[in-house]
């Protein structure tokens, strides 16, 4: 605990009243005070020492050395303590007060603090904040996050660290702003609390009399004022003391962004090595070490949140048994056991949820319901468009109600328009969406979520891809706002960057229930050659899987023969070859059946890539060429311009330098002459790679250098990649090792993809 230091008291009360504390704090009776003084040489008996502890006057000098020798103060600290005497004496009317003065008792010296927390893990740099703070009087400092992070535990212990700076007192009240049990407290209520701990008989009118009188007795005190759980910037504000040496904490769920404060400090959820460090302070650090992974899939599941952390490991705690920590992690991953692992005696995450939850009902109700309804589909960020379109509300409407989620820490902000869940909160809200709103509504609010964010993904694909034949269906069929008709190829790229994810989820879970299978079908296709050059290969093989169960569901081979094409080459990405070249085996098959020759087309196109990776040159070449003699004879200009870029790879691969440059400007060329933009790079990038190996670095860096420019422009990181790639190759070809370096490693950054993992699921 902080040493109680005297260097910032001015008053004569505060002296006395800290030296008080000083004897409070050693546990010491009077009378063990006494005779250990008495020992050193001092004349102190105990009834003099009590009596000048309860005096406003000065003690004399040796009383005060006495007594604090007595309690075991550091020979330097004392010097303190009779410098801050001098001072006091030299202003004092009356410097020689003794133990006989008759001068009248102080009043009382409130110190409401509740015990600080035994322990607090991995919040050194918020305490350092707070201490530097409360260093520094007058101001109020607000504390904010969500409920169970710890903000309480943080005011309380900063609290008792700095009372010794607060010789007049530390006032402390819970107002209840967010409880399950009852109202929120009274600012008048509070005065009234407040002004008979300072000594105060009488009772004011009204609030505003209470909260005057307030500010006047402690005006020329040095007082800390705790206020927790505050509901609202209007319950805090007639609680603020005015004087010039005090200071106020103030901790609170809600942001409130309409207090005046000094200072604000969001409390967020522990990082993984603090959540680790905290559950191994609770259940011990022997069992975390021996169930790592379980202790990591804790800290995940429970989002860093300190409540959550304290109730596993109380449950750990609880049971000394090999094993707890796994089976406590399989619990909190099953959305139908997580809220139910999260309780334990009186601690409770889901009724933390319902006290933030009720007051947002009082509040607003379009903010409720878009806390439930959010929920109920699968999506890891929601945006406000997309949530107008669930709730059939307005954009205002539905941004105004995210303000409040958001405000009240029952959602995340992860960028201007869009937020997320934390797991916990979104299982919550599932159940309460599950009690509150019919099926039939939480349906009918998914299927218009889906319809519009399957259609705009419909729209920025045929944005990026204008020449590509899709099987759009109904995919593209529902009127939508969230992209707009006229947007760029950046815009689209962009869209599609921010929703893959969520589009995956939705279908996935559509899938799941058996709805809109056509559309999901054809999801897969229209979004996996973007999937592709973006390099979201890990997306691309769920999604692909997820368009071939549809397919199959529909029985419906040709989508099944797109589907599986999808997949492949998410495998082949990951040089995963032979499930790649079974995947096209089995969708060339399929194509040729159907008397599909365009479909055949781009199988073996597909096929070629992989023998060449696979490193059978021959076969790549003879795929290839059908390919391309496929697409002549379908007149299918844009698909022969790619055919002829990938022969060009082929031809590179077999070191025949100038046949593969010719096929890769006629490529261009017909690219070019379609203007797209997104293949444009690719193929300038092949070029200036088949350039460089033929000897001519120059011609390589200019071509490498404007695929760069046009990836840029296009925000596409993947074709950025690639062409610093082959940048960095030309560098030290030219004897530039540095910027070789550079390059390379700028591009290692861009294409860094994780692995797929599991593997390749059945397809056929």
């Amino acid at each position: 605990m902080q040493a109680l230091d005297p260097r910032a008291v001015t008053t004569v009360e505060e002296f006395v009243v800290l030296l008080r504390r000083v004897r409070d704090r050693s546990g010491l009776s009077y009378r063990t005070i006494a005779k250990r003084a008495e020992l050193a040489g001092a004349v102190l008996p105990a009834s003099t020492l009590a009596t000048m502890l309860t005096r406003r006057t000065l003690p004399r000098r040796e009383l005060v050395s006495a007594v604090l020798a007595a309690c075991e103060v550091p020979p330097g600290a004392i010097r303190h303590w009779l410098d801050v005497w001098g001072r006091l004496a030299e202003r004092a009317d009356d410097a020689s007060a003794d133990e006989e003065d008759g001068g009248a008792a102080i009043g009382p010296v409130p110190f409401q603090l509740p015990p600080p927390p035994p322990a607090l893990v991995g919040r050194g740099a918020e305490l350092d904040l707070l201490a530097a703070g409360l260093a520094e009087p007058p101001g109020a400092w607000l504390l904010t996050g969500a409920g169970g992070v710890g903000k309480s535990a943080l005011a309380v212990l900063s609290a008792h660290r700095a009372g010794g700076r607060y010789p007049g007192g530390c006032l402390y009240v819970d107002l209840r702003g967010a409880s399950a049990e009852g109202a929120p407290s009274e600012p008048y209520d509070v005065l009234l609390g407040f002004l008979r701990a300072l000594g105060v008989r009488m009772a004011p009118g009204t609030v505003d009399e209470a909260s005057a009188l307030f500010r006047s007795i402690t005006a020329d005190r040095a007082m800390l004022v705790v206020l927790d759980n505050a509901g609202s910037a209007a319950q805090v504000r007639p609680l603020l003391p005015s004087g010039p040496r005090s200071t106020t904490l103030v901790t609170s769920r809600w942001r409130l962004p309409d207090l005046d404060v000094t200072g604000r400090l969001a409390v967020e959820p522990l990082p993984a090595a603090g959540g680790r460090a905290l559950l191994a302070h609770l259940c011990g650090a022997g069992r975390v070490t021996a169930e790592a992974a379980a202790a990591a899939d804790i800290v995940r599941l429970c989002g860093g949140s300190p409540l959550a952390l304290r109730i596993v490991g109380a449950r750990a705690a609880s049971r000394q048994v090999p094993g707890t920590l796994g089976v406590l992690a399989q619990h909190l991953g099953d959305d139908a056991r997580h809220l139910d692992a999260l309780e334990v005696g009186d601690l409770s995450v889901r009724a933390g949820l319902r006290v933030g939850y009720r007051s947002l009902v009082d509040v607003d109700a379009t903010a409720a319901t878009l806390f439930r309804l959010a929920a109920v589909p699968d999506w890891i960020e929601l945006s406000v468009d997309a949530c107008a379109v669930m709730l059939d509300a307005p954009a205002v409407t539905v941004d105004r109600a995210l303000d409040l989620l958001i405000d009240a820490h029952l959602v995340e902000g992860t960028a201007p328009g869009r937020f997320r869940y934390h797991d916990s909160v979104r299982i919550f809200a599932r159940e309460l969406a599950a009690a509150s709103d019919p099926a039939d509504a939480q349906l009918a609010a998914r299927s218009r979520l889906v319809s519009v964010m399957f259609s705009a993904a419909a729209g920025a694909a045929r944005t990026l891809f204008p020449h590509d034949t899709l099987p759009y269906g109904e995919l593209g069929a529902t009127p939508q706002r969230l992209i707009r008709a006229d947007a760029t190829t950046a815009e689209a790229w962009q869209w599609l960057e921010l929703e893959r994810v969520n589009l995956r989820m939705l279908a996935g879970q559509e899938l799941a229930a058996g709805n809109c299978l056509p559309a999901i079908r054809d999801l897969g296709v229209a979004v996996a050659k973007y999937l592709d050059y973006a390099g979201h290969f890990v997306d691309q093989a769920r999604l692909g899987q997820i368009a071939i169960d549809a397919a199959r569901r529909l029985g419906d081979r040709s989508g099944t023969a797109q589907a599986l094409n999808m997949l492949a080459i998410a495998m082949l990405r990951h040089e995963r070859r032979g499930e790649g070249i079974a995947l096209l085996d089995q969708a060339l098959v399929i194509r040729r059946e159907l008397g599909d020759r365009a479909g055949e087309a781009a199988c073996l196109n597909n096929l070629g890539n992989a023998h060449r990776d696979d490193g059978d040159l021959d076969a790549a070449l003879g795929c290839l060429q059908q390919s391309l003699a496929l697409r002549k004879e379908l007149s299918d200009r844009y698909k022969t311009g790619s055919a002829l870029d990938n022969i060009g790879i082929v031809l590179r691969r077999m070191g025949r330098y100038q046949e593969a440059l010719d096929h890769h400007r006629a490529g261009l060329a017909i690219t070019r002459e379609l203007d797209d933009r997104l293949r444009e790079a690719l193929v300038l990038t092949n070029l200036a790679e088949t350039e460089h190996l033929a000897g001519q670095p120059r011609q390589a860096l200019g071509h490498a250098e404007q695929a760069l420019s046009i990836s840029r422009e296009l925000h596409h990181d993947r074709g950025r990649g690639l062409a610093l790639q082959v940048m960095g190759d030309v560098w030290t070809t030219l004897g530039q090792p540095a910027r070789g370096r550079a390059c390379h490693d700028e591009a290692a950054e861009l294409l860094h993809e994780p692995a797929i993992g599991a593997p390749t699921p059945i397809a056929g």
